[in-house]
C-alpha cells in the first residue's frame, strides 16, 4: 500500500480539545496538575489506545488467514514516557481465548506489531512542518 494523507482538526474547549476527523469527535485533557479536568483520556493516552486500537484489527483480520484460533481478545496498554523524549518503552498485554499453540501466538503478535501502521508511525522519525493559515 502506498502512502495515504489522513487529517483531523483539533480546536480548544474549554480546557480540554476535541478532535474531529470524517464526521467524528475525540475529546481530550490534561491532568489536573496541568489545569485540566482529567474527565477525559489525556493526548498519551490516546496514542496507547490508537496503538491497541489498530493491533487489535490487524490481528483479528489476520489470524483466520494464518489458521489462528484468537477469541475475546482483550489488549492491556502501558508506556513509559517522558514529555522530552516521548515513549521509550511500551508494554501490550493479551488477554484472550486460543486452542493455538503459545509460541505460534507470540510470534503472531509481534509479526502483527510489525506492520501496524501506528506502531510503525510510533517508531519513524516524523518530520512536523506547520503551516500557518490566513
Amino acid at each position: 500500500m502506498g502512502v495515504m494523507t489522513v487529517s483531523t482538526r483539533v480546536r480548544p474547549e474549554d480546557l480540554a480539545v476535541v478532535a474531529e476527523a470524517r464526521g467524528h469527535g475525540l475529546d481530550m485533557d490534561q491532568s489536573k496538575q496541568n489545569g485540566g479536568r482529567e474527565d477525559t483520556m489525556k493526548p498519551m493516552e490516546v496514542v496507547l489506545a490508537a496503538l491497541g486500537g489498530c493491533i487489535t484489527m490487524v490481528a483479528l483480520a489476520r489470524a483466520p488467514k494464518e489458521g489462528l484460533d484468537i477469541r475475546d481478545l482483550r489488549l492491556g496498554m502501558e508506556g513509559e514516557y517522558s514529555a522530552a523524549g516521548g515513549f521509550r518503552t511500551i508494554r501490550m498485554t493479551a488477554r484472550l481465548r486460543s486452542s493455538s499453540p503459545e509460541d505460534r501466538l507470540v510470534d503472531f503478535f509481534h509479526a502483527v506489531e510489525r506492520v501496524c501502521p501506528v506502531s510503525n508511525s510510533l517508531k519513524a522519525r516524523i518530520e512536523l512542518e506547520v503551516v500557518r493559515e490566513q
